[in-house]
């Protein structure tokens, strides 16, 4: 159990994951100075209807793409790990504190035949979509622990498709998540041009 300090979004971040932030509100302007002093991270939890969902990613800032003369900040975050809220507390800075544990995976076998199913599907839309990853992509996902979150980040799931994901507690269960989600839009979707939006719809950087 830890305090860390969260803000609310209207996004989702996965672990390991890499995603643009414009800062300008009062509040997390003070919020990202004290993370970028100590450097510390806070949580990224997203907001549904005014309530916020109880898990969320542990992020820190990965480089600070621009400060503006009135304290606003264009930054990179990084996804660390997820978490559980348990409470949460009002700061005297304005933003909002919380009580959290680690939200970790249940199960720890993880199957290759699923990872190679999944890769060749995803392969198979993007050549429908006429779209090409940077080479980036692909290191980023051979290095990844759970491969999972790198193909959602390019999945075009939406915003709630992409908390229903982040709480699955089991990779298999992820990757088999990813895999009738691609059936299904290549089913739905004819158009190349169609499959190149959804899957480009998302602002995680490679």
């Amino acid at each position: 159990m830890k305090t860390i300090p969260i803000f609310p979004l209207n996004l989702v971040v996965f672990p390991d994951s890499k995603y643009p932030l414009h800062i300008f509100e009062e509040r997390y302007k003070i919020l990202i100075q004290k993370c970028l002093k100590e450097k510390s991270g806070f949580g990224i939890v997203a907001s549904f209807d005014n309530k916020i969902s109880d898990v969320g990613v542990y992020v820190l800032i990965d480089s600070v793409l621009k400060y503006y003369d009135n304290g606003e900040y264009d930054i990179v975050v990084a996804g660390i790990e997820r978490f559980l809220i348990n409470k949460i507390y009002p700061h005297p800075d304005g933003y909002n504190i919380a009580e959290v544990e680690k939200y970790a995976d249940t199960g720890f076998s993880i199957d290759d035949g699923l990872i190679s199913s999944l890769k060749l599907k995803f392969e198979e839309i993007l050549e429908l979509a006429n779209y090409k990853l940077e080479e980036s992509f692909w290191n980023n996902f051979r290095n990844a622990e759970f491969k999972s979150y790198k193909i959602a980040e390019k999945s075009g799931l939406s915003y709630e498709q992409q908390q229903e994901f982040l709480i699955l507690q089991n990779e298999n269960e992820r990757l088999s998540y990813l895999l009738n989600y691609f059936h299904t839009i290549k089913e739905k979707v004819s158009t190349a041009e169609n499959l190149k939006r959804i899957i480009m719809n998302n602002g995680y950087l490679n």
